[in-house]
């Protein structure tokens, strides 16, 4: 019977905490496209939305430190703070004489302000993560864990594993690029 993989936070948080660039890479590639997703869906310039999205990291990365609750929570919870925030800008820059996208703007608004579709999408993607790896050839997947979620190195893993330290690269390679396949629709959407 296999073992049903659960995706905590702890490895992201400690590492991110510590200030682990590499940990940070990880986090940006699985979460930039899909937090791009949610602020294009609220934000009607797709340049903005991009700035926002890459203030969202540049805000984590400078709170790295006191990063304690549930990552994907949070990262979604500054994404939509940073969309609030700019809608909030946007409504005060347009006129009021028939703007639409000023209602454009306000109806997203609203729509940011319901934390029950920010949760739904917390959730979608935290399904996503975890199918994906569980789709992984049994050894590959055993490296990704072990690298990926609870933080060894490459060395570390060989030595456990009783495998060379290229071909631990080698999984990780192969995991890497199956993650980015699988997690495509989350990654680049545009």
């Amino acid at each position: 019977m296999k073992k049903e993989l659960q995706i905590t936070n702890s490895f992201f948080i400690k590492n991110i905490n510590e200030g682990n660039k590499e940990a940070f890479k990880i986090l940006f590639e699985l979460y930039y496209s899909k937090l791009l997703y949610v602020a294009q869906n609220y934000v009607s310039n797709k340049e903005d939305a991009e700035e926002i999205v890459q203030d969202v990291f540049v805000k984590i990365w400078k709170k790295r430190k006191s990063i304690s609750a549930n990552i994907n929570g949070y990262m979604f919870k500054v994404t939509k703070n940073s969309c609030l925030d700019y809608l909030r800008s946007q409504k005060t820059k347009l006129s009021s004489v028939n703007n639409t996208l000023q209602l454009e703007a306000f109806l997203n608004y609203q729509a940011l302000a319901d934390d029950i579709s920010s949760s739904i999408i917390e959730k979608e993607l935290e399904q996503k993560i975890l199918r994906s790896i569980n789709l992984l050839p049994e050894k590959c997947k055993e490296v990704f864990i072990k690298s990926r979620i609870d933080g060894l190195k490459n060395k570390e893993i060989s030595g456990e594993l009783d495998i060379s330290v290229k071909t631990v690269e080698n999984h990780m390679s192969k995991a890497l690029k199956h993650m980015r396949l699988h997690l495509r629709e989350f990654l680049s959407l545009f």
